[in-house]
């Protein structure tokens, strides 16, 4: 047939897109599992908490001026009072602060969502708490008087607290909840037994928390020094927020870390006296990553003059460590599912050469079964994983895939001596795109070597191929099964 080789192209380019829509409505399926699983996240979040930042110890004052002012009315001499309020803060000296974290799973249906327990133990050091020292009777000022001071900190999600012990010194505090704090809008404020002659003395103070979260945890530096470490027996910790860590260790049983913040590089103590909050350091972090990428791209595209625009922050400088979850069984089939059209490509590109080389005839009808069985593997993914280990699920929905093809193969192809080179090539696939999965940080690596491998391969198999004498070899018929005589 003259143009056989058009027709050809022609069916098997309809095919792919028969076989992409399919392969998208399967995709859809994975990212509607995925985000069920989101879904179980929040709802674990609603009924244990959320992401936990951990803030304070500060100590607050609360004091009354009374203000005299004199007015002249009428040549009369008038004398009027009013009365002010004024919060004294003292911020520690120096913070040294060490938590420990197991993962405790929790389950929403099929979903495994993995929550975090803590136990931290915080020690605080005052030099002196002459910041809390009423303020002096000055001109217009007449009477000062002043509260009890009082010990203030704040947790992100209250809910997840299971103990809380403070102490001055010997003396165990009782902190109580607070809704409108002096130094943070929701919290715990404990009274400290001390007279104004004793806040000319050190302090330190020790708190002592346990309490769940999911997500992140994290820590604000109000200290002038702050020294936090965190071990854990997560093995895929995210460090995020403001400041990374100083020294960190990461093995497959567990990490652990260590910051050393200074106050001279950190802007926690200015965002706490303006009435900043506590946030979720993670999705933070993740926001500044994206409205960076954004700030780039404007600039890149704005004249050489234009500067990037500022804003300040509402939220309570922090860092700490994100619990993420990277190879999720959800995830990984969403992730599986992008790398469809590669192989079933791949897969048509090295039956192609069988026919260019072998002179095998293959109909674009046989092309279409042998694709859908490849896109049925994502699918047999999909469903598998909600119920077995990821890689045994990868394991059985690849090893029926490829048996099913390569005993079709072996009939459309005429044998298995040219169905066998296809089921190894397949098989060879599979293993590469599992080992994509699993590397979260070469996938992009593993990928391009792939295509370069598999290209490089295509070319060396048809350096000597006769491409002008190649319709009449690959012209369809009537006969979907003929193999090329002397074969």
């Amino acid at each position: 047939m003259k143009f056989g080789i058009v027709v050809k192209a022609l069916s098997l380019a309809f095919v792919i897109v028969l076989l992409m829509i399919g392969v998208s409505r399967i995709g859809n399926i994975a990212h509607e599992r995925s985000g069920y699983r989101q879904q179980a996240v929040e709802s674990v979040r609603k009924s244990l908490a959320g992401s936990q930042t951990i803030a304070g110890v500060v100590l607050t004052r609360a004091c009354t001026e009374t203000v005299e002012s004199i007015t002249e009315v009428d040549k009369k001499r008038q004398v009027e009072r009013a009365e002010r309020s004024v919060t004294l803060r003292a911020l520690p000296q120096s913070i040294d602060m060490s938590a420990t974290s197991d993962i405790e799973p929790r389950y929403r249906g099929l979903y495994k969502v993995n929550s975090f327990n803590v136990v931290a133990t915080k020690r605080l050091d005052w030099n002196d708490l002459a910041e809390l020292q009423p303020p002096r009777v000055r001109e217009s000022v007449v009477a000062v008087k002043c509260d009890v001071p009082q010990a203030e900190f704040s947790i992100s999600d209250p809910r997840g607290i299971r103990s809380i012990k403070l102490s001055l010194g010997s003396v165990t505090l009782k902190p109580e909840a607070i809704t409108e704090g002096r130094a943070f809008r929701s919290g715990f404020a404990a009274r400290l037994p001390l007279d104004d002659q004793a806040l000319a003395n050190r302090a330190q103070m020790t708190l002592e928390i346990t309490l769940v979260g999911t997500e992140s945890l994290a820590f604000v530096p109000l200290a002038n020094e702050n020294a936090i470490g965190v071990k854990s027996s997560w093995p895929h910790p995210s460090f995020v927020g403001a400041f990374l860590p100083t020294e960190r260790t990461v093995q497959p049983d567990g990490f652990s870390a260590k910051w050393a913040v200074s106050s001279l590089a950190s802007t926690a103590r200015a965002g706490l006296a303006r009435g900043a909050t506590l946030c979720n350091v993670a999705r933070e972090s993740e926001s500044d990553f994206h409205a960076a990428a954004v700030d780039v791209a404007m600039l890149e595209r704005a004249p050489a003059s234009a500067s990037a625009p500022s804003a300040g922050s509402s939220c309570l400088q922090a860092f700490g460590v994100s619990f993420i979850d990277p190879i999720n069984p959800a995830t990984l089939a969403d992730r599986a599912t992008k790398y469809a059209f590669l192989f079933i490509a791949l897969t048509f590109v090295g039956i192609v050469l069988l026919e260019v080389m072998k002179g095998a005839r293959v109909h674009p009808i046989q092309y279409f079964l042998i694709g859908a069985a490849l896109a049925v593997f994502f699918l047999l993914l999909i469903s598998l994983s909600e119920h077995l280990n990821f890689a045994l699920a990868y394991a059985l929905a690849a090893v029926g895939c490829v048996a099913v093809i390569g005993v079709y193969a072996s009939a459309v192809l005429g044998g298995w001596s040219r169905a066998l080179p296809t089921m190894i090539g397949l098989g060879a696939l599979y293993g590469v795109l599992f080992v994509v999965l699993q590397s979260e940080q070469h996938a992009l690596l593993a990928g391009s070597l792939l295509i370069f491998a598999s290209l490089a391969a295509v070319m060396l198999l048809t350096r000597n191929v006769e491409w002008h004498s190649l319709a009449d070899r690959v012209s369809p018929k009537s006969r979907v099964n003929t193999v090329v005589d002397g074969e």
